[in-house]
């Protein structure tokens, strides 16, 4: 399936939005499936090549319309995700995202069907200026999609979340693009970080289960609302029992059929026989404020640690990465 993607391109100081490849949405209107809500909405905008430097550009069909929204602003109004700065101002990035306290620099779209004068995209993944974060855009719809069949039960715990769950359904569903789903998103994610803390999850079901999970070991370490949520979704992930095991058994795979801790290189079958491989930890090497709660985590973003690295990777916030663990030991060496 062929694929384009929409670019953030500062031009006098405001961002405007280049595609590529450059023949992918030329003089065509776009329209937006959201697959996990079965729905599609008209962007209201069409690629352009400008005349004098022949660049393909984005515009919107009306562009003085505040109401309405450019495509990939679109996109993350439906996904429930904070609305990126046009402008680069901070020129760094913070996590859990805010509004208007980041910058997108690129969005990746499925093109699923096209003629002459339309073009149909999927929203994939989205980069954000700053950072290697790439967010999952798939996963992020499919949150949301699970808290509108979930209403019922988000009503039982917290009714005003619930009600401002249902407005943002109304407003997506309704088809249309229309500062009203952006409005209405604001308002749950207002919500739910007044209950839970920040956390940009697109889920309230997804938070709520990991609220209602026992304290994780790390909690007493990293205090205050914030850190305790955060700190126990990144947590429990680690803990994962599928997900631990097949992490396990393809570094096994990819280290000769044994696992040492790639901080500290303690090989703990050598130290204390085979029951020592206990010791060795699934360490999730995104940092918790940039943990995206309801994407989907991979071996890939696994690393084997030891339980004593483990521990102090999450003695601060944000955690240390494994260099920095390395740092520490080789300076304890030279002391």
């Amino acid at each position: 399936m062929p694929t384009c993607s929409v670019r953030w391109r500062p031009s006098g100081g405001r961002g405007e939005f280049e595609y590529v490849p450059g023949d992918s949405l030329t003089d065509r209107d776009v329209r937006v499936y959201f697959e996990a809500l079965g729905l599609t909405i008209d962007a209201e905008v069409v690629g352009r090549k400008e005349e004098a430097q022949g660049k393909p550009r984005l515009r919107k069909h009306e562009p003085n319309n505040r109401k309405k929204f450019h495509l990939p602003q679109l996109v993350l109004a439906v996904a429930r995700f904070p609305e990126f700065a046009r402008q680069d101002l901070a020129h760094s990035v913070e996590f859990p995202l805010e509004n208007k306290a980041f910058v997108m620099d690129a969005m990746e779209f499925d093109i699923i069907e096209e003629d002459e004068e339309t073009v149909i995209l999927a929203p994939l993944y989205m980069s954000i200026l700053h950072s290697d974060v790439r967010l999952n855009l798939n996963d992020r719809l499919r949150a949301v999609a699970e808290d509108f069949k979930s209403v019922a039960s988000i009503r039982a715990r917290h009714p005003d979340l619930a009600d401002a769950v249902e407005e943002h359904e109304r407003c997506v569903r309704a088809g249309v693009n229309d500062v009203s789903i952006r409005t209405s998103a604001d308002i749950v994610i207002a919500l739910q970080a007044d209950i839970f803390g920040k956390t940009n999850a697109g889920s309230t079901v997804e938070v709520e289960k990991f609220e209602a999970l026992p304290p994780s070991e790390f909690e007493d370490i990293l205090a205050g609302k914030e850190g305790r949520l955060l700190t126990r979704m990144h947590s429990y992930k680690e803990r994962d029992r599928e997900l631990t095991l097949k992490a396990k058994q393809y570094y096994k795979s990819k280290a000769g059929g044994r696992l040492k801790c790639v901080a500290c290189s303690l090989d703990p079958i050598a130290v204390y026989g085979p029951e020592g491989e206990r010791c060795i930890h699934a360490h999730h090497t995104t940092p918790i404020e940039e943990l995206q709660p309801d994407s989907i985590t991979t071996v890939h973003q696994l690393a084997m640690v030891c339980a004593s690295c483990h521990m102090i990777i999450h003695s601060r916030k944000p955690c240390l990465s494994i260099e920095e663990i390395q740092s520490l030991l080789e300076s304890a060496k030279a002391a």
